[in-house]
């Protein structure tokens, strides 16, 4: 059973890098997650940092009824799944956060609506990347689902190597290509920002005027299209330039 169960996961893979239609390749992802039980799913992103971060959906097949009810209350607001979503690095499933985690009034209220809905059990696939980029895939199933280690393994690859087929077929979030062309002086007074140095510490450390050291920072903000040097700090440590 563990094997067959390999073979279809790697199967996904391989048609996911060779099937061109992005959507029957969605299709075909929705009926390998079936097959664990879950009956409905989401792929989506969030990118970008502080008033600047803007989300999306790839797919999403969640019941109409259920989405609803999740805008019209605004949820996501509050909804701790998400929460996990942004500190998590491996899966994680909503009943353990139920069981295990502190819940406010809030998201206890969202886990009883969820529960009076009909949802059992969902299952999340964080996923992170460069300048503020956070992804996540969503399982979601309205039965008990018990999953081993290695059921758990094959959905994280596979919702891994789907989210990253939706975002570079849809072109959404920061790629390599979009780095920043920071000059050497320019970081270096970044680093030293960093660690919480004013224009007048980063000017005594290097040898310049404040006002250089001032001109130099405001000329990574810009090239960052960030207007606070937190974020510019941020940003940079998320594209590995820090």
């Amino acid at each position: 059973m563990a094997a067959h169960a390999l073979s279809n996961a790697l199967e996904f893979v391989e048609r996911c890098h060779s099937v061109s239609d992005i959507d029957t390749v969605i299709a075909e992802f929705r009926t390998f997650i079936a097959g664990y039980g879950f009956n409905a799913s989401v792929c989506g992103a969030w990118d970008g940092l502080g008033q600047q971060r803007v989300h999306r959906f790839f797919f999403n097949d969640w019941p109409e009824s259920w989405l609803t009810i999740y805008t019209e209350k605004d949820f996501v607001s509050a909804d701790p799944f998400v929460e996990e979503a942004r500190r998590a690095i491996a899966p994680f499933v909503w009943s353990e956060i139920e069981r295990h985690r502190p819940l406010t009034p809030r998201a206890k209220d969202i886990y009883d609506v969820a529960h009076e809905y009909g949802w059992r059990e969902v299952i999340g696939i964080p996923i992170h990347g460069p300048a503020g980029y956070q992804g996540m895939v969503s399982l979601a199933s309205m039965k008990d689902i018990t999953l081993s280690a290695a059921d758990l393994g094959l959905l994280d690859m596979t919702s891994r190597v789907i989210h990253e087929r939706c975002r570079k077929e849809i072109g959404f979030g920061v790629m390599a290509k979009d780095t920043p062309k920071l000059t050497a002086r320019e970081l270096e007074c970044m680093q030293w920002v960093a660690v919480g140095k004013t224009d007048w510490e980063i000017a005594q450390v290097l040898g310049i005027s404040s006002s250089t050291a001032h001109f130099h920072v405001e000329s990574a903000k810009k090239k960052l299209g960030l207007s606070s040097r937190a974020e510019a700090v941020a940003r940079l440590t998320l594209y590995g330039l820090l």
